[in-house]
């Protein structure tokens, strides 16, 4: 009897007690049972380390590896070096999987021979306690993108939400990790990586149903805070995409498109917290103007 392959399901946690026991249940209530669970442990001053212990004990498939504080882009990175599986998915600690969520991308993606499968996701605000449904059971379908319009496509899913440019709600191979890591110091880390792993891919499967709940409207949350480092770091990676995507023969339209939104979006927000002085504010508006082409007019 042919036995399933294993796949390494990648946890970073730090300080998320009030919602690690919600999300790992969920991962140890997979209908697909042949995990690894990496909880990477990323210098944790709450109850967050003893919670992951507690499940080390009484589930052999968890592993616990603790580390001094780094950031999310050194957990995942030690997860991936640690992941002994055929395949690779990450759940962030505050967010949680539907019950089916692994079995239906490995189905998908062992159906099509596809390198990634990637699914959706429904969303819950944590502040207003409200659950919010943007994928229904009657928008279930699957679509094959393969070669170029692979990148093509990224671009298409990225206008409508974060579905394919985030590193979670997905199935990868795990070599598709060869030579890629994510960016020690840098905010907006997904931005800097995930594009660079779907171009390694050759066939890629969207699975449109929602396999995951992203939790929104945590105080202090990454999405809740506009830095200039944080603007400087999303111009720097989309600029590095721009450049290698272009060199690469991709079209380049629907990405340049996506960069002018969120220059536009960064101008908001940075306005909105009081940073028009600030030499970051003048290098956005200087590329948000440049791509504007408002000086033809």
């Amino acid at each position: 009897m042919q036995t399933e392959p294993l796949i390494s399901v990648i946890v970073p946690v730090y300080n998320v007690a009030p919602y690690l026991e919600y999300c790992l249940n969920s991962i140890q209530q997979q209908s697909y049972q042949q995990l690894e669970i990496i909880l990477v442990d990323d210098g944790s001053t709450d109850d967050s380390s003893s919670i992951c212990k507690k499940y080390l004990n009484q589930d052999l498939r968890f592993k616990y590896i603790y580390q001094e504080n780094a950031g999310l882009s050194a957990a995942r990175n030690t997860g991936i070096a640690a992941a002994s599986g055929d395949y690779i998915t990450f759940v962030d600690s505050d967010d949680w999987l539907d019950t089916s969520a692994i079995e239906i991308l490995y189905q998908n993606l062992k159906k099509y021979d596809a390198d990634i499968a990637a699914g959706n996701y429904n969303m819950y605000n944590d502040s207003k306690q409200e659950f919010s449904f943007k994928v229904f059971d009657s928008d279930y379908r699957e679509q094959v993108y393969v070669d170029k319009e692979v990148m093509y496509q990224f671009a298409e899913q990225e206008m409508k939400d974060m579905a394919w440019a985030c590193s979670v709600m997905k199935l990868y191979k795990r070599d598709l990790f060869e030579g890629l890591r994510f960016p020690l110091g840098k905010n907006v880390e997904d931005t800097f990586v995930i594009y660079k792993v779907f171009l390694k891919a050759k066939r890629v499967v969207h699975v449109e149903k929602a396999i995951y709940w992203y939790r929104v409207g945590r105080e202090g949350t990454l999405n809740n805070v506009w830095t200039e480092k944080r603007v400087m770091n999303e111009m720097e990676a989309w600029n590095e995409r721009l450049a290698l995507i272009a060199m690469m023969g991709h079209d380049i339209s629907g990405h340049s498109y996506i960069y002018y939104c969120r220059l536009t979006r960064a101008l908001e927000m940075m306005e909105e917290v009081g940073l028009q002085g600030t030499e970051t504010y003048r290098r956005v508006k200087e590329n948000y103007y440049i791509r504007s082409r408002e000086w033809e007019k």
